[in-house]
């Protein structure tokens, strides 16, 4: 079965030679990498700094916009499955391989979640796993998923695995969130989730991180973003979406301060709305605006 990692690309650093490394160094060789390049990028200076001889290597040319790259390798994506990397993140050497040995075993309708960690240089970094409870089941279904993320915590892209027909049709959004959107949309297909506990990503951390960055502009398109995977979750038991959603008011709560308490009216009746959905204490719901 082929795999095609589709790898967005705006600039080019020490990180993307590090990614596309622990790429093609997978030991899983039935791959295609499509390198996306958007904004100034073009594909002959990313090949040219590259300098990486190995035909499973593709560069396309996108207009600007991670969302636009991704959209374009999608397009071109030839695979049974799809990974998502992004260009400064590090997939460990048996990701793909072990990965698709627990989907062979499931149906079609199955995508595939493993553990992975933070670092800034190296992947040998010490990091203890904050979201235990998300790994505690192997084969789940989408609402115990979605009860586990009201818990706190959140599915780093990198860690994915799905099976391609269950994204057919389905486009990434110009977001900060653009990956809990882009979940939210296989979520609504109501497919099986194998969670695998094993160690298979690093998310790197740095400050040019899209989630370290505050902008009234991305609060605007995270409140929108917000409002659409509630309606793609709509088909699921309030009592198990109202937590996931104040868990993402609460976050934005914090954000509006960073941004002057830009629109911070509406984020605090979602906020409380979903709280009270949620049977959050009135003090702990209090503690949350201070």
């Amino acid at each position: 079965m082929l795999v095609s990692i589709v790898i967005p690309i705006h600039k080019t650093s020490s990180y993307f030679s590090e990614c596309i490394a622990s790429v093609i160094g997978q030991s899983y060789e039935n791959i295609e990498v499509i390198i996306v390049c958007n904004g100034k990028l073009s594909v002959e200076s990313c090949k040219e700094y590259l300098g990486v001889d190995d035909e499973r290597l593709v560069f396309l040319k996108s207009n600007v916009g991670r969302n636009h790259a991704r959209n374009k390798g999608l397009e071109y994506a030839k695979g049974d499955f799809i990974q998502f990397l992004d260009y400064d993140d590090l997939l460990y050497k048996n990701k793909i391989k072990e990965q698709l040995i627990e989907l062979k075993k499931q149906s079609i309708n199955t995508i595939s979640i493993s553990k992975w960690k933070k670092f800034k240089i190296t992947l040998d970094e010490e990091y203890k796993f904050p979201y235990k409870e998300i790994f505690t089941d192997q084969l789940i279904s989408t609402e115990t998923l979605i009860k586990k993320l009201g818990k706190g915590g959140f599915i780093a892209t990198a860690s994915w695995l799905i099976p391609k027909k269950l994204i057919e049709n389905i486009q990434w959004i110009d977001s900060p969130n653009d990956d809990a959107v882009f979940l939210s949309e296989i979520l609504k297909k109501n497919p099986q989730i194998n969670m695998v506990s094993e160690l298979l990503v690093g998310y790197r951390i740095h400050e040019g991180n899209t989630s370290s960055q505050r902008t009234k502009e991305d609060l605007d398109k995270l409140l929108d973003s917000w409002s659409i995977i509630k309606n793609n979750l709509i088909s699921f038991d309030d009592k198990s979406v109202s937590p996931y959603l104040y868990q993402a008011y609460k976050y934005l709560l914090l954000y509006s301060k960073e941004v002057n308490n830009y629109k911070k009216l509406s984020v605090l009746k979602k906020y409380f709305f979903h709280g009270i959905k949620s049977k959050v204490s009135v003090v702990e719901l209090l503690k949350g605006i201070n």
